[in-house]
């Protein structure tokens, strides 16, 4: 193929593409929008399992959610689009997730986030932004707690930030303790 046919086809093919409108970014938007994304990095196994489990989870207990697992491909993916809202809720490690709480090691780039966490188990947290929703929380908590039995799960306490770890998520709390949010959590 001659370099001025190639061109051609590219300019063409490029063209074709910004005529039609449509761009994959758009798309993850809408994705996004419409579906809870569970992050999880393809560097660690164990997370990627918990995640596909969270999911399976969340999709049964609250349909609407149409809960699903996106993976990164390392674990400072989750911190990026955590970071940046574009995903809301990822499952890390313990040592990765405090590290990224305090933005340390392979997270300094990105600053401490205000990780939040919904619930955990010996070695993951499923971690949020302080600024998820309350009644999301506790819907994610609720429905975690109540049909993951056998993954060993718990919703940290109070005192948790004060012992220099991620303090709980303000609606997983709510659940935790067996109240119902009030009005200045519900914001």
């Amino acid at each position: 193929m001659n370099r001025r046919r190639f061109l051609n086809l590219a300019a063409g093919s490029a063209g074709w593409v910004l005529l039609c409108g449509h761009s994959p970014y758009r798309q993850w938007i809408v994705y996004r929008e419409t579906h809870l994304i569970i992050l999880t990095s393809r560097d660690d196994d164990g997370a990627d399992d918990l995640g596909e489990k969270f999911a399976a989870i969340v999709r049964r207990a609250l349909p609407d959610s149409q809960a699903a697992v996106g993976r990164g491909p390392h674990v400072q993916r989750i911190a990026s689009l955590i970071s940046t809202r574009q995903v809301a809720v990822g499952v890390l490690s313990r040592p990765n997730a405090l590290a990224m709480y305090h933005g340390k090691g392979p997270f300094q780039q990105y600053g401490a986030i205000p990780l939040r966490v919904l619930v955990q188990n010996e070695a993951y947290r499923l971690v949020c932004r302080d600024d998820f929703l309350p009644q999301h929380g506790f819907l994610l908590a609720e429905a975690l707690m109540q049909n993951g039995n056998d993954l060993g799960l718990s919703i940290p306490g109070r005192d948790a930030a004060d012992a220099g770890d991620i303090p709980p998520h303000v609606g997983a709390l709510a659940f935790a303790e067996g109240r119902p949010l009030d009005r200045r959590e519900a914001r």
